[in-house]
């Protein structure tokens, strides 16, 4: 290995032994609330608006959240996609918050109207279309910042085929779902342990992309089942325990009835909160926000959290994390405060 200059090796340690110290002090100085109105008003004259990502000044390094507008089909401003769409190789999770129409995801049609969630699976072509006569909203989150922290995120969009990096290769590079993926499981086994492990191996891209394909997509919200946990009344939307093949991202929806408390934790994870209907208060370790439709807030990993409905309707909390990744690195530690009084 050929070095510039002399290494500091001293320095280098240090600043890893001092690591978490500095990190609280950046979680602790994080932007946590973005006002929804901000975010309505930006979208007038935008098609998407990011309210969370590290780019941003935000400290949550695993998912981002964003909002985005679809047109109606007939309008003369439509630029959407019109054949494949987009595929990345990141996890997502949208929530259509307006409007309706369909979705076509690894080539198969999924309806859906204001309130259902779709899963996209990792590096699958999907676009949206409004069939509407007034905008259709979403709100997303994606592993975006995480991909891109270990040199693997990849977008490739029909409209900008100059940045394509895998579908240009031929037609099964356009159609898979694992970049650079092979056709078969070839690689033998040659009857030692080491050959059915590196076979195992070989084979995984394979046997992934039939598992993405497996996966479930989509999740209508009237049939969300909201049941009581210790942190309130609580729907699992996408997790990797109901059938979703997703590796880092979960979803929850939560619903605080009017006069009530949703319970208060912390865990070493990210989350990213938007509230979807209701007013209330949320704390966050020693910071209160008043809090309505639309509105925002990401949570500091390992910051406590509890939601209280001040309103006259029930207060609902769409939350994304990144519970699973942290789960598959063994990062995982939640601890319990006080529990919800439902």
């Amino acid at each position: 290995m050929a070095f510039s200059g002399p290494v500091p090796n001293d320095k280098l340690y240090l600043e890893q032994v001092r690591y978490g110290k500095d990190e609280q002090k950046r979680r602790k100085e994080s932007p946590i609330f973005v006002s929804g109105d901000e975010v309505a008003r930006l979208l007038e004259t935008n098609q998407g608006v990011y309210m969370v990502d590290p780019r941003m000044g935000f400290n949550n390094r695993t998912h981002r959240l964003f909002v985005s507008k679809h047109v109606p089909t007939e309008a003369e401003d439509n630029k959407a996609w019109k054949t494949l769409g987009h595929r990345h190789t990141v996890e997502a999770v949208i929530h259509w918050l307006a409007g309706k129409g369909y979705s076509i995801v690894d080539g198969k049609r999924y309806d859906w109207e204001a309130g259902d969630f779709i899963c996209v699976p990792i590096f699958a072509w999907h676009r949206h279309v409004n069939l509407g006569h007034e905008p259709a909203i979403h709100v997303a989150s994606t592993t975006g910042p995480l991909y891109m922290g270990i040199g693997q995120a990849v977008y490739e969009d029909e409209r900008y085929p100059e940045y394509w990096i895998y579908a240009q290769q031929g037609e099964d590079a356009l159609r898979t779902l694992i970049p650079g993926g092979v056709a078969d499981a070839a690689g033998g086994d040659g009857g030692s342990q080491a050959a059915r492990l590196y076979a195992e191996q070989v084979a995984f891209a394979f046997n992934e992309e039939q598992r993405r394909r497996e996966s479930r997509v989509l999740v209508r919200g009237s049939e969300l089942r909201f049941e009581p946990t210790a942190m309130g009344n609580v729907a699992y939307v996408v997790d990797s325990r109901i059938g979703f093949h997703i590796k880092a991202l979960s979803t929850v929806v939560a619903e605080i009835p009017v006069g009530k408390r949703s319970g208060a934790h912390r865990h070493l994870y990210d989350e990213i909160d938007y509230v979807l209907s209701g007013r209330g208060r949320c704390i966050i370790d020693d910071q209160a926000f008043e809090i309505k439709k639309g509105d925002t807030l990401a949570v500091p990993v390992f910051a406590w959290h509890q939601y209280f409905n001040t309103g006259e309707s029930p207060l609902r909390i769409l939350a994304h994390s990144t519970r699973p990744a942290m789960e598959n690195l063994g990062l995982v530690l939640t601890h319990q405060g006080e529990v919800a009084d439902h």
